[in-house]
């Protein structure tokens, strides 16, 4: 008890030791003083015990990190899909011109030359273009995050009426 600090798990660990005195009573006639071999099975196997209880709280802790992290890559892919499936919607309302630029320059990763080269404009209109693009993008995204924030808040402030 003064290990363990609890009644169910001393117990257990007295009959484990009677079980290990039982499984070896043949060699207890080589012990020459039964109170020290009972005081040192019984050390080690509290002992045994304690370690034990250390590897499964480490474990569980393990399994408890990999958990957060899994649901925390699964949230994070959630996240990153509706993002783009976002940015592919506002990319849809841009005008022609901004759309094909934008797209040349972000997902072909091409450079404002070759994107003028091959719309066959100058490098200064494919700068306005991109600037153009990239600006309504922004403004739609801080519209929509605050659209997204202010029914969240609204959700969140209205009194249970489901539950």
């Amino acid at each position: 008890m003064t290990y363990v600090r609890d009644e169910h798990i001393a117990r257990e660990i007295v009959q484990m030791i009677y079980i290990k005195i039982w499984d070896h009573r043949e060699s207890l006639k080589n012990v020459r003083s039964l109170k020290d071999y009972l005081f040192i099975l019984s050390r080690n196997t509290v002992f045994d015990h304690i370690e034990k209880m250390t590897r499964e709280t480490r474990c569980r802790t393990e399994l408890h990190r990999y958990q957060q992290e899994l649901h925390n890559n699964v949230l994070s892919h959630i996240h990153e899909r509706e993002n783009d499936q976002l940015l592919h919607e506002v990319i849809a309302q841009l005008p022609p011109r901004q759309r094909e630029v934008y797209l040349l320059a972000n997902e072909q990763e091409l450079s404002h030359a070759e994107i003028a080269a091959q719309m066959q404009v100058s490098r200064l209109t494919v700068k306005r273009h991109l600037e153009l693009a990239r600006r309504f993008i922004r403004r739609y995204f801080h519209s929509h995050l605050q659209h997204t924030s202010t029914v969240i808040l609204v959700l969140f402030s209205l009194p249970n009426l489901f539950f």
